[in-house]
Order: structure tokens, then sequence, then C-alpha cells
């Protein structure tokens, strides 16, 4: 039996035998007791008696409302401020009642006797008293619950304190802190201080992370980089992709420009302190792997990079783990591709690809981030996927001249790698069976390696098509 249950039946046998005492046992309390103490004794078992009504009531309410309404069904914490307020006002309704039925004292007439005493007590305890309505009217005011995250402003305090609220009394809340501690800060800080609540409105919250970059290094590209890897994480949880990031600079000296990389993320699924690690660590990945230069700290005789422009090295890079190539050519003939292709620099929100063109290229992302939309007849273009720097699009129309099945638009500067149908043409003269090894990739991607790993026939049907395809638009 719970604490709350056997808090019931223990209400339940003390008012049973109260009543019984001042109902059935009245007459022999009177002959056994004298006056004045006999009635005294009878009217305190009134008293007693509805008093212990209203605690079975309150019993009542904690295990039927605030236990198994609130907590269970609807899955919200009751402060225990809320529950002992109410508790108090039961038995304080109990005993008015019960003190007027049975001696005819009015609980106004308790209330102008006990002003003097209220007075000087008031005036001893200001500041209970002041953590206490604090507290009642935090309650009563809704502004944060057991749950939200918080973070508090205070001179009371060495910094801001960030955590989550554990508990709300009459005096202090408690809060458990990112690092585990908890903490109990007085609720008359928590209403005369800003107080900020990350979990209202509930939902994902924007955060930011700064990168420094050398005020040498041309800011569009380095803004470009780290919102395309911005894009890229927030593809997975605990990010949350419902809110785009976006890049801007924040402040610039003369060593220095300073951007600051905004997402989202949810505090109640993820700690702040957290998400922002995990995009930093992401984003100074990013960083290291386009070669964007840091600030010099120190005084270094250094020559000054000639240019920050990519070079064979990063296209042959960038190729290389482009899965229709890298695992189809050798050393050699990737570097004959890298030759034939070009690095193009494109504007925000300019349109490359358009739904339903002819096409005969492909791009690689190198730098910054697009976007992929589906137009259909009679609605909208619908934004079915975001590309960052690895992701390439266009490879069924450099194969197969197969009109383009989607708009693309970069949403930043971008810069791609261009692989033309004159490129692959010139490595399938030279190499034989090389379009067979093209055709089998491209039946891979198309048919999904789950699928063909359980249809063969499926796989041959669709590399037969494929290669029909690439031997018309090449050789036809």
């Amino acid at each position: 039996m719970s604490s709350r249950k056997f808090g019931i039946f223990s209400s339940l046998v003390a008012l049973v035998l109260l009543a019984v005492i001042r109902l059935i046992w009245a007459s022999t309390i009177l002959a056994a007791f004298p006056a004045p103490y006999g009635p005294r004794i009878i009217s305190a078992l009134g008293v007693l008696t509805a008093i212990a009504v209203t605690v079975l009531i309150d019993r009542l309410i904690r295990v039927f409302y605030w236990d198994g309404y609130l907590r269970r069904k609807r899955r919200l914490e009751t402060p225990a401020l809320i529950e002992d307020i109410l508790t108090i006002a039961l038995v304080i309704l109990g005993a008015s009642i019960g003190l007027f039925f049975e001696a005819g004292v009015s609980f106004t007439g308790l209330l102008t006797a006990s002003g003097a005493t209220a007075i000087v007590l008031g005036i001893a305890l200001q500041a209970v008293i002041s953590d206490v309505f604090s507290g009642l009217s935090l309650n009563f005011d809704g502004s944060y619950a057991i749950g939200d995250w918080l973070t508090v402003y205070s001179d009371h305090l060495d910094g801001p304190v960030y955590g989550q609220v554990q508990g709300i009394t009459w005096r202090s809340t408690f809060l458990v802190l990112a690092d585990g501690p908890r903490v109990m800060i007085p609720n008359h800080v928590m209403t005369s201080n800003p107080v900020m609540n990350h979990s209202r409105p509930a939902g994902p919250k924007r955060l930011f992370v700064e990168i420094p970059i050398d005020s040498r290094f041309p800011s569009e590209r380095a803004m470009s980089i780290l919102l395309a890897e911005a894009y890229r994480s927030v593809r997975d949880k605990p990010f949350s992709k419902a809110l785009e990031p976006d890049v801007l600079i924040d402040r610039l000296d003369a060593e220095a420009v300073y951007l600051r990389v905004r997402f989202y993320a949810d505090p109640d699924l993820i700690n702040p302190s957290v998400a922002r690690s995990l995009m930093a660590v992401a984003l100074h990945r990013a960083a290291l792997r386009h070669r964007v230069a840091s600030p010099v700290t120190q005084v270094e005789m250094v020559p000054t990079p000639e240019s920050f422009e990519f070079g064979t090295k990063e296209a042959r890079n960038a190729l290389g783990h482009v899965q229709i190539f890298g695992n189809v050519l050798d050393a050699q003939q990737l570097d004959t591709l890298v030759a034939a292709c070009k690095v193009r620099t494109l504007a925000d929100h300019t349109t490359f690809i358009r739904q339903g063109e002819a096409g005969a290229s492909m791009f690689v992302i190198l730098e910054g981030v697009a976007r992929v939309s589906v137009s259909v007849a009679g609605s909208e273009p619908r934004e079915v996927a975001v590309l960052t720097a690895g992701d390439i699009v266009g490879e069924m129309s450099l194969m197969t001249g197969a009109p383009r099945t989607a708009t693309v638009t970069s949403l930043t500067s971008l810069r791609v790698l261009e692989v033309t149908k004159e490129s692959i043409e010139m490595l399938l003269s030279g190499t034989p069976g090389l379009l067979e090894r093209f055709g089998h990739i491209l039946a891979v991607r198309q048919s999904g390696l789950s699928e063909i790993a359980s249809a063969p026939q499926a796989k041959q049907s669709v590399e037969r098509d494929i290669l029909a395809r690439m031997h018309a638009f090449f050789f036809g």
C-alpha cells in the first residue's frame, strides 16, 4: 500500500473513532468528568472530528487529483507548495467550522484577536514572509513550473545560473544544474531578478556558436562553408531542422572577423551547452577541412598565401569521395577527370538546375548550401532536400541525358565542381567496360541497397535500363 493510500486509510479510521467517541460515548464522558471539563472534552472532540473530515478530504484530493489526474494522466508535476497551501486551508476551514458549531467562536474573531501577534511576527520574519509570498506568486502566475529549464541572473550569484526546476517549496526554488549539483535559490531572488525560461514556449530555441576567422580570408566563403556545415549538422537529432540555421558577422577587428553561427535545439531534448559543443566541433572540423584561416594571435614571419581558392588537390579529393567515381575510377582516370572539370562560383539564390530541362552535367557541392525542390502540377514547389559540401546532384542527367527531375537553387554563395558529358566521353573512349561499371553504381543508387540485396532480378532490370540509356546518350 502506497504512503498516500495509507494516509487515506488512517484518516478514515481516525474520523470514525472520533465520531464514535463524540456521538456514542458523550454521556459516559460527561458522567466521568465533572463540569466544566466534560463539556469541554465533548467540544474538543467535535472540533477534532471536523478537522478529521477536512484531512480525509485533503488525502482524497492528493491521491485522486494531484497523483491520479495531474501526474499520471496529464504528466504534470504540482509544486509541493500548492499542495501544502490547500492542506492548510482545509484544516483551518475544518477547525473554524468545528469551533463555530461546538463553541460558537467566529473565525473573524480569532483573526482580530491575533492581529497584534501577526504584526510582531511579520517584523521578525520579513525575509521568510518575502520568500513565502514570492513562492505563492510564482505558483499562481505560472512563470515557470517543475521541469522547466531556467537561467537566473542576480547580483547575489557569481554569474548566471542555468538549471532545470526540480522543486518549488515555501521558501525556495531548487534547480538541478547541467553538471549535476542542486542549487537552492530563495524565492524572492526569483521574483526580483531577471529569469529566462528556455522551456516556454515549448519547442526548439535559438543557440549560437562564435567562430573567428582570419580577416584576410574571404568572409563570404567562410560564411558559406560554416552555414553548409550547420545545415548538415541539423539534419540529425538532437538538433532541430524546423527552423533554418544562419550565419552573420558579429564583429570584426584588424586581425579577425567573428562569425556567429545560429541554429536551433530543444532544451528539453538536449542541454544547450552540449548542443553548442556538438555544433562547435562540427564547425571546427569543416573549417579545417576547407582550410579556413584562423586569426593570427601572435607575430609570425610567414608569407601571405597567394590564394584561398580551390586547387587541383581539393577538386580531386572532392571527386574521390563521390561514389560513382571513387568506386569506379583508378587514380590515373580520376586525375584525367579532374583536369577536365572546372570549379564554378554561383551567387546566392541562383537556380543552376531546372526541373524538366535537358541536362548533360552533374555538380559536386564544394562549399555552401543548395535547396532541391520538386514541382507537381497544380501545386507550389516542395522542398525535398538540402545539399551541402560533399553532396552531388544531376548524376542521372550526366550519364543518361535524362531531363532534370528537380530544381536546385543556391541558398548561399556556392562553389561547385561541374562534371560534363565531354569529360565522361573522354574516359569512356579509352577504357572499355567503364560504362558497365558506371551503370552498376547508378543502379545501386537508384534502386537502393536494401532493395537490390533482396531482389536481384530488379537490380538486373534497373542496370539494363540504365545501360541502354547510357549507350544511347554517349554512342547513339
